[in-house]
Order: structure tokens, then C-alpha cells, then sequence
């Protein structure tokens, strides 16, 4: 397993979804600025609305590539963020769970992930990040990436800039408690996300001339996190139908909202002037009485 904390200044990471409880390398930033996408038409949906209350767009915020954000440089919100990639690349069935890595495509088509199984980054979907297999006798991975954040989160959704199949692409999302299985080495897929809140969402193809747009996938999971894993979908996260062996999509944006630290207020304690109130009102009784008594 490999494990970076280098940083790297890059690019961006931007519908239905069934909820379940169920080492990050280095990489040259090579340009694809070549890469075009599918010119199949699909239904469009309005994508210039904000994901959420804070946007993290790669492209213009850069990455710090570690599995903790708290030295990272990249702050939105108000909260460092920090990304690491990930697949199922290990152990003799192949479907143990190790670093992978994340680079930046070009400005504008954003990040993706290639693993250890002959992924080139040359090829396409290869270089995204994708559960397609184009190699003969390979196993089929399943690419994720990892957002760490130094304050819990939640994850509202994320904008893509290219999806492999316009008509059938999906995304599966888990906020994670902690990340000691994901770094282990010996876990899969089903063995991270066994306790946590996963689900899995269709990508919804975008009517907007901003390239970092071009896709986008609402996410429903109401749970906050200091970890976030977005990926290809795998049904393990959650199974919404379709196949889960065409996705690919390449990430530029994600939108978040920061959870609230305000404390709730002590229902058991009495207000200051409730108190001089009472004191007062005792006061008014016991010289009453005086004068009556005097009387």
C-alpha cells in the first residue's frame, strides 16, 4: 500500500439512490486536454444551481493528496480537505482494497483515478475514474476517491465533466465513521462500508455550456462525516439497477455543507432573570408580611 501526503496543485471534482448500512500514490499531472466525451443525447437537467452551502471545485481550489486533512492548504468553508485515490487491486482474488491514483486530466475535464491492473492513463475510461474493464482476463475494479475533511460534512453532490455512457452511469457514495479498513490492506469493498451509510445515485446529464458541468449526481445521505468515499458504482454501496461494469465519469466538483457545532441549550437550567425575578417577587412577600404584622 502506498501512502502520499505530497501536495498537488490540479483541477475540480463536481439522481435516485437506495440507502444501505452495510495508499494514495503519486502521479504526474499529464493533459488530456485531447479527451472528448460521447455525442449521444440524453434528458438534460438544470446544473447552475449550487451542489450545496460550500463548492469544492478542483480545478480552481487545487488538491492536497493525503488521507488526513488536517495540514492540508486546501480550506473551503472554512474545513481542509484533503483526496486520496483507491481500488480493488490486491489478493489473490483481486478484490482487496488498496491505494490508486488520482491526477488531473487536464483543466477541463478534472480528476481521475488509475489503478495497479494494467490501467493506463492514456486510455479511456482507464484514466477516469470507471468499473470498466478493457483488458482480456482482467478482474473487473471498482475506482474510488477519498475525501478527508478536518470537520464532519455532509456530501450533497458532485459535477462531472464526461460520463462513458450518457444513458446508464452511476455513482455510489459512503460516509465513513474512520478509515482504519480502507488503509488496512486486507479489506474489500464489502469489509469498508459493513458499518456505514452508503448509497448509490444515477448521473444526470447537464443543459450547460460550463465544461466543468456537463454532468451532476444530487446525493440523499442525511449523515455528516469527516470521510467521504465518491466512486464508480458498486453495488455493495447500494444496488439501483442497471449495470454496475459501464460506469466511468471523470470528477470535477463537489458540494457540501459543514455540520452545526452549536450546542443545544441546557433544558435544565433556569435563566439568570427567571431567578431575580423570584428573588424579587420572595422580597415583596416577606416585607408584606412585616407590614401586616406591624399593623
Amino acid at each position: 500500500m502506498r501512502l502520499s501526503s505530497i501536495t498537488k496543485f490540479c483541477v475540480a471534482l463536481s439522481c435516485v439512490g437506495v440507502i444501505s448500512t452495510a495508499s494514495a500514490g503519486y502521479r504526474y499531472n499529464y493533459n488530456y486536454s485531447q479527451c472528448g466525451g460521447s455525442s449521444t443525447q440524453t434528458s438534460t437537467a438544470e446544473c447552475n444551481s449550487p451542489l450545496g452551502e460550500n463548492v469544492y471545485n478542483l480545478v480552481d481550489h487545487g488538491i492536497f493528496e493525503s488521507t488526513s486533512a488536517n495540514s492540508s492548504n486546501v480550506a473551503i468553508g472554512g474545513v481542509n480537505v484533503a483526496v486520496s485515490g483507491w481500488a480493488d487491486t490486491y489478493g489473490y482474488n483481486d478484490d482487496i482494497v488498496v491505494g490508486a491514483d488520482t491526477y488531473k486530466i487536464s483543466d477541463k475535464y478534472g480528476y481521475g483515478v488509475t489503478n495497479e491492473d494494467w490501467e493506463s492513463t492514456y486510455n479511456s475510461p482507464d484514466h477516469a475514474i470507471d468499473n470498466v474493464n478493457t483488458r482480456n482476463g482482467n478482474w473487473q475494479d471498482f475506482d474510488f476517491v477519498l475525501f478527508s475533511f478536518s470537520d464532519d460534512v455532509t456530501l450533497q453532490g458532485a459535477n462531472f465533466s464526461w460520463a462513458y455512457s450518457q444513458y446508464d452511469t452511476q455513482v455510489s457514495v459512503a460516509a465513513l465513521d474512520n478509515i482504519s479498513s480502507l488503509t488496512s490492506g486486507s479489506s474489500t469493498w464489502s469489509d469498508i462500508v459493513g458499518t456505514a451509510i452508503t448509497s448509490s445515485y444515477n448521473v444526470e446529464k447537464c443543459d450547460s455550456t460550463d465544461e466543468h458541468l456537463k454532468y451532476k449526481s444530487e446525493f440523499a445521505l442525511n449523515t455528516s462525516s469527516k470521510y467521504w468515499l465518491v466512486g464508480a458504482y458498486n453495488k455493495v454501496f447500494g444496488d439501483i439497477g442497471g449495470y454496475s461494469s459501464n460506469d466511468a465519469f471523470k470528477l470535477t466538483s463537489i458540494g457540501f455543507s459543514v455540520s452545526d457545532k452549536t450546542p443545544p441549550p441546557d433544558s435544565t437550567a433556569v435563566s439568570e432573570p427567571g431567578t431575580l425575578g423570584l428573588l424579587f417577587a420572595s422580597g415583596l412577600i416577606v416585607m408584606w408580611r412585616r407590614k401586616k404584622t406591624l399593623i
